[in-house]
């Protein structure tokens, strides 16, 4: 009676306990995966900024390449400006010079002034020549010494101006007939002219340039 008692004591505690699961371990991998690539915010923020570092990389090569063609543009006409004030210098300088007469023509120009002599290492006076080829489109300006000049030796300065495509030189006179002043296309008089007109059109690469420079001579009359 006793042992009844006691067994049933013991299959009522195991039925009010609770059943427990078994669950088998799981195996947790040594190195979990990370994530790879960028999310759509990355990407937008990275597109942005190449965007922006390929227009300020743009902008500065087109500004220099405008600057480069604006400069070699440019240049031809300023040695054209250059050779003009050249020729202003010779002709304000000019002189009547025995041995050294005033000739000029529709195309070439000659007279005596002060030259810088190489030989010389000084100014002295001299004989500067202007002179156009149509052929081949250059204006040209030689110079000599007066010693070069008795011994009709060669120039020992030149200097060019090409792309020139028509060349004139006028010469100012007063007419005392007409009371008035005239120009005209050469010059054979003894005395020097009241002023010297170039007229010519040069060609940049890209249009016909006109130029006009008019240069008054003190000693002239």
């Amino acid at each position: 009676m006793h042992y009844m008692r006691r067994k049933n004591k013991l299959v009522s505690q195991f039925a009010s306990s609770p059943v427990r699961q078994f669950n088998p371990p799981t195996r947790q991998p040594a190195n979990p995966p990370t994530k790879i690539g960028f999310t759509f915010i990355e990407m937008l923020i990275v597109t942005v900024m190449v965007s922006i570092i390929s227009l300020a990389i743009y902008s500065t090569l087109n500004n220099g390449i405008k600057i480069w063609q604006r400069i070699n543009r440019q240049l031809p006409a300023q040695d054209l400006l250059i050779f003009f004030d050249r020729f202003s210098n010779d002709l304000k300088n000019s002189f009547e010079f025995q041995g050294i007469s005033f000739a000029g023509t529709e195309n070439t120009l000659g007279f005596a002034t002060l030259v810088s002599s190489a030989r010389l290492n000084n100014k002295t006076v001299g004989k500067v020549t202007y002179s156009y080829d149509r052929q081949s489109e250059i204006l040209s300006r030689q110079q000599q010494d007066y010693s070069q000049v008795c011994n009709q030796e060669e120039s020992e300065n030149k200097k060019f101006i090409n792309n020139i495509k028509s060349l004139s030189f006028q010469y100012n006179f007063y007419d005392t007939k007409g009371n008035s002043y005239l120009w005209q296309y050469g010059w054979e008089n003894e005395k020097l002219p009241r002023a010297v007109r170039m007229e010519l059109e040069f060609d940049d690469g890209k249009q016909i340039l006109k130029f006009t420079k008019t240069v008054s001579i003190p000693v002239g009359g």
